[in-house]
């Protein structure tokens, strides 16, 4: 059999690593990753192996030649331009003529070859994936199949509600010479996107083949470390380079280490490197070939590469050194600090955690280095949450943070639009609007500033004054924290999509920023205004006599004075009568005590952003979110002419009888904000995060209906809708779906997001939270006895699942 390596990565993530280097020649205890890969394949008896290249190509070619020193024979196939990771592979079509296996060359795995090709074999398969199972699906393309192992469901870097299974694609395929039947060469064509839908759509034979043992894709600056550290302790089985001379210290040929010197292992200590007198080679770390560590230096879960200087008490915790770094007297490098190739540190200088010095990069004797120079990545986790980047203040949230954040927008946007730009009444709020539009301006971007105004309005804003995005920065309070919230829209006024999501957090973790001329600065515009022309419109979308004919009297609880822009001169305008309760109550128990006491028509509380309404009627009720969220479906149903109407896959099954009673169609969205947003747009105005809007259309159905809030509730019919939340660590999470989707094999299941599960009583949707490591279980049923013994039931399932 022969294989194609796959070696055309740039590895953008890994940059500084990356900036000179191929990320399948980023070395593993002085090796490069594409050895190991031609290792594995040699050892299962694969030698005839083609190898696709494109980014510092020669790179590969001088390192490994035609392959004979490693006992195998290299074909190499040049991309001249992007083509994907099937459009690379038809490249070596005319050398690929029997059955091969695609895989990747920047990857680390110990996988049993032989036991997959032979599976392959044996299914008749034409295309067998190999997968493995991970604790955080998220990032990888999540794969489901049959009890058979036939694939039926490929899932492209999944939210966590999309996470059915824990099993993911490797990148490792077993293919026929059928597949290259499905493109053309030269064309840009991807496995993962293309080629396998291809197949299913055309029934052919597919297969997944769950393989054990160790496998690592590198992925990030962190999984480079964690993947070296992982082979110091065995959890490989590849055969370490050197001798062990020691427990767990293995060192290359004429390595020179002075006998005061102290080593702790798990450690690697390159060929020819030397460590001087005293000095301290803590755990966990790798010397590069040809370096030394000088007297007294300390080194402690560091990844060096090959010629490495560290002088005279030096002290480097937890960093990765790239080649002939050179680190001066005294110098210090702090946790999860990268520095590329041909850097310099000064004497007694120091480089902060998370710095990343990109190549050719010094800093002076006695200097402090706390930002990078210039790109680069931060090994963390996704930084978008629910609603947009989240952090407390002062801490996360800081000018330098949002104005490096606005010049990763700023990478993804051309130059001269516009981006408007409103925020809360709170001055942090302000001040963090003012720095993300200084790296608008920097990077040629024009803004509209809106000033304190609502989400809302920044929404109606984006939709309508020709902006290219929008930003809305607001505060919240978490566990007692001060924390800023910055969302980000698109032209729509919707939150951006998870694709645009990506990018800017790629953007902003390689630091990538456009340099312009003076001349080309961003220009800033206010437009106070903005508040009026929301207003405007959404009055001129009802039937505003109709409202003032009843004067209703209304109690009302809100705080924020973005809100007190706007609030009261609606209710003036529609002929409401008012009894402002800000800052005198605080609960919706106590708001109903007014209203029925002083025989108001309703009362309603707002959050201080505006979004979330809460309504009390004439009788002192108080409306649960669920109910509101029906009259608010009610109001969608008013406004919009559309044929179909989108029903957030969570709402309960009486919004589908409320839509089919309109005469119109039903289709369930996702439940991420940014779905349940589009499900409701109108005019640039979304009735389910727009406690304004929400309140004035309210208002107007009960006067054309001539009833009282109450007996509108009453024309909704009756329903029974629970939610649970249930704990479970982030690690554990992709093994509970996998376990609940085996579970319900056979069942009548929906996976819109999430798995929803129907029962003769109802329905159980068992959703993963995107930001918290917990479940979201709501319960649908006739009964609210039926729906909480259907939540509790699934609920005891996820504990034991996450438990296994």
């Amino acid at each position: 059999m022969k294989a194609v390596i796959m070696a055309g990565g740039k590895g953008n993530r890994l940059r500084p690593l990356t900036s000179n280097t191929p990320k399948p020649m980023v070395p593993l205890l002085d090796r490069p990753v594409m050895e190991y890969t031609i290792a594995l394949l040699k050892k299962h008896g694969i030698t005839d192996i083609a190898v696709t290249v494109q980014y510092i190509p020669e790179a590969i070619r001088n390192y490994f030649d035609d392959g004979s020193d490693f006992g195998v024979r290299l074909h190499y196939f040049e991309e001249q331009s992007p083509l994907g990771t099937a459009g690379s592979v038809k490249n070596a079509e005319q050398f690929l003529d029997e059955t091969f296996i695609v895989i990747s060359g920047d990857a680390l795995t110990d996988f049993d070859l032989t036991r997959a090709i032979n599976y392959h074999q044996e299914k008749g398969s034409v295309a067998t994936l190999v997968l493995t199972q991970v604790d955080s699906p998220l990032e990888f393309g999540v794969v489901m199949t049959d009890e058979n192992g036939r694939i039926n469901r490929f899932l492209e870097k999944p939210s966590w509600g999309e996470v059915f299974s824990d099993t993911v694609n490797t990148g490792i395929y077993i293919l026929e010479t059928e597949v290259f039947q499905y493109s053309e060469k030269n064309q840009e064509f991807d496995f993962s996107k293309d080629l396998f839908p291809m197949l299913m759509k055309n029934n052919r034979p597919m297969y997944g083949y769950v393989a054990d043992g160790y496998w690592s894709d590198i992925g990030n600056l962190t999984q480079y470390r964690q993947t070296q550290f992982d082979m110091l302790e065995g959890k490989v089985a590849i055969e370490l380079p050197g001798r062990e001379i020691a427990p767990g210290v293995w060192a290359g040929d004429r390595a020179k280490i002075d006998p005061t010197a102290s080593i702790v292992g798990p450690a690697y200590i390159g060929e020819r490197s030397v460590i001087g007198k005293h000095a301290i080679i803590g755990e966990y770390t790798v010397v590069g070939g040809g370096s030394m560590i000088l007297d007294r230096a300390s080194v402690e879960r560091t990844v060096l590469w090959k010629h490495n200087m560290l002088d005279n008490n030096v002290e480097v915790k937890g960093a990765t050194l790239c080649r002939n770094v050179i680190s001066r007297y005294g110098a210090s490098i702090n946790e999860e600090a990268v520095l590329g190739d041909n850097c310099v540190v000064g004497v007694h200088s120091v480089v902060g955690s998370g710095v990343k010095m990109f190549p050719n990069k010094s800093v002076e004797d006695n200097a402090v280095l706390k930002h990078s120079l210039i790109w680069g990545e931060h090994a963390t986790k996704t930084i978008f949450g629910e609603f947009g980047v989240k952090g407390a203040c002062n801490v996360q949230m800081t000018t330098s943070f949002v104005n490096r954040l606005s010049m990763a927008l700023s990478t993804a946007l051309p130059m001269g639009v516009t981006v408007g730009i409103g925020h809360d009444a709170a001055p942090f709020a302000e001040l963090m609007a003012e720095a993300f539009a200084a790296g608008l301006h920097a990077a040629g971007i024009n803004t509209y500033h809106f000033g304190a105004v609502t989400s809302s309005i920044t929404r109606y804003a984006a939709c309508h004054l020709d902006c290219t995005a929008g930003i809305y920065i607001r505060m919240t309070e978490e566990d007692g924290e001060e924390q800023a919230v910055i969302e980000f829209l698109d032209e729509q006024g919707l939150p951006i999509t998870k694709a645009m999501e990506r990018k800017l957090e790629n953007a902003y973790f390689q630091e990538d920023q456009r340099i312009i001329k003076p001349s080309e600065v961003g220009r800033k515009r206010t437009c106070p205004a903005v508040g009026r022309l929301y207003r405007r419109d959404l009055l001129e979308s009802v039937d505003t006599q109709i409202i003032e004919s009843h004067s209703y009297k209304v109690v009302t609880v809100y705080n924020g004075h973005n809100l007190n822009n706007v609030l009261p001169e609606f209710l003036q305008e529609l002929g409401c009568r008012v009894i402002q309760l800000n800052g005198v109550i605080t609960e919706p128990s106590e708001l109903a005590h007014w209203v029925r006491d002083n025989g108001a028509d309703f009362g309603m509380m707002l959050d201080t952003n505006g979004q979330r309404i809460q309504l009390v009627t004439e009788l002192g009720e108080v409306i649960s979110d669920e109910l509101t969220h029906m009259l608010q479906m009610r109001i969608q149903l008013q406004a919009s002419k559309d044929e179909v109407i989108h029903v957030p896959v969570h709402f309960p099954d009486i919004a589908e009888l409320m839509v089919t009673q309109s005469n119109r169609k039903v289709m369930r969205t996702k439940s991420d904000i940014r779905s349940i947003l589009e499900s409701c747009q109108h005019n640039g105005f979304h009735v389910y995060l727009d406690g304004i809007y929400t309140l004035v259309r309210l208002m107007e159905i009960m006067a054309f209906m001539g009833v009282s809030l109450s007996e509108l509730i009453q024309t909704i019919p009756a329903f029974a809708l629970l939610k649970e939340k249930v704990d479970c660590p982030w690690s554990e999470k992709g093994k509970v779906m996998r376990h609940l989707m085996q579970e319900t094999k056979g069942k009548h299941v929906e996976l819109i997001d999430g798995i929803k599960i129907f029962h003769e009583e109802g329905w159980t949707l068992i959703l993963p939270d995107n930001e918290k490591p917990i479940f979201q279980v709501y319960a649908n049923a006739e009964s609210q006895l039926a729906a909480k013994q259907m939540a509790a039931s699934y609920a005891d399932k996820i504990r034991k699942y996450r438990s296994s």
